[in-house]
């Protein structure tokens, strides 16, 4: 599979993942034929980016399903939440609970998941609930690796799937602004925290070690995050885990009024965030398991050839293993593979779009 500009494809590609719509439906499955008016669709719901079929990259496995399915019923567990946004009760969230209870077990089970299958691609509409699932995976695949009990780990779930349902009451003129917010609009937008606490705070299926996530998710390390200005261990560590979770996410996925970081990018600003937005030791297990390159992306070497990112090496996020399928005068050749942890005098100059 590989990862490509929406404006590179081309009619016949196949894609190679599924599409879900702000319900959790899904608008295209995995395998299927590209069509000019598919494409156009995808533009025009705002994705940008691609994973399709191709001959040199046939070894490269595709979606896990059962995954997929898990978080397709998370998607849909969530809209139904967010749709009873000003009466949110337990009833409401058991759905929701029971899906992260599949997502826990799912990572425990396979805790070396491979980090570019974490997230799912984002359209306009569906950017709310795809960014809280997202945020709630990646914080969990952290959880795990950090041998968080599976009590502690649906906790840290719960709260990070819903730490952003405060937005519900925040206008969408603010929300889905093109531009930059007003110093009035930004004031009004730091409300949601607080917001999404007090509609939470009642519901006893969430602890408080949840509910702490809703309240301090935009805290910083360095004490000049809102809505308390929260410093160091005064903000839970749930917190601190989403707080990385949902900025990483955050940046790569394109808004309205901006294109999305490419990963290398939002990977470097974790790391130079460390220790003012972000808790240390939380941006050193991110570093440590984080994958800069995605899988099927197109990448340009330093020694002129091209070649696409077929695997990762644990702790050397930035050293994948390539397969060059270019030369260094730009000609396809018969592909092989090299690691870059052992071929210490090539590295990445670029990602190929």
């Amino acid at each position: 599979m590989k990862l490509t500009s929406i404006f590179s494809v081309s009619p016949g590609d196949v894609l190679s993942q599924t599409i879900i719509d702000a319900k959790g439906n899904i608008l295209l499955r995995e395998g299927v034929v590209l069509t000019q008016k598919y494409i156009n669709k995808l533009i025009d719901l705002g994705i940008l980016y691609v994973y399709i079929k191709d001959k040199n990259l046939s070894d490269i496995p595709g979606q896990d399903l059962h995954f997929l399915e898990i978080k397709t019923q998370a998607v849909k567990a969530l809209n139904k939440v967010y749709s009873r946004v000003h009466n949110v009760s337990n009833g409401d969230f058991k759905e929701t609970l029971k899906t992260i209870n599949e997502l826990v077990e799912y990572l425990i089970d396979n805790k070396e998941v491979n980090f570019m299958y974490l997230t799912e691609l984002k359209t306009y509409d569906n950017y709310t609930f795809v960014h809280s699932l997202n945020s709630c995976v990646v914080s969990l695949f952290l959880g795990v690796q950090m041998a968080y009990s599976k009590a502690m780990l649906i906790d840290l779930g719960a709260g990070t799937l819903l730490h952003d349902i405060g937005k519900m009451k925040i206008p969408q003129s603010i929300l889905n602004k093109n531009g930059k917010l007003t110093e009035e609009e930004y004031d009004v937008m730091k409300t949601h925290p607080e917001i999404g606490y007090e509609m939470i705070k009642s519901m006893n299926s969430i602890n408080e070690r949840g509910k702490s996530i809703v309240l301090e998710h935009h805290e910083r390390y360095d004490g000049k995050g809102y809505p308390y200005g929260l410093k160091g261990n005064e903000i839970s560590k749930y917190a601190r885990i989403a707080c990385v979770s949902d900025v990483y996410d955050a940046l790569i996925s394109d808004r309205i009024y901006r294109r999305a970081f490419p990963p290398n990018e939002a990977y470097e600003f974790i790391l130079a965030s460390s220790g003012t937005f972000f808790d240390p030791e939380i941006v050193d297990l991110f570093r440590n398991h984080f994958c800069v390159y995605p899988l099927g992306i197109e990448v340009k070497l330093s020694n002129g050839c091209h070649a696409y990112v077929i695997g990762q090496n644990k702790g050397f996020p930035d050293r994948p293993r390539v397969r060059i399928f270019k030369n260094e005068e730009g000609k396809e050749i018969e592909p092989y593979d090299i690691n870059l942890v052992e071929k210490i005098n090539v590295c990445i100059e670029n990602i190929i779009f």
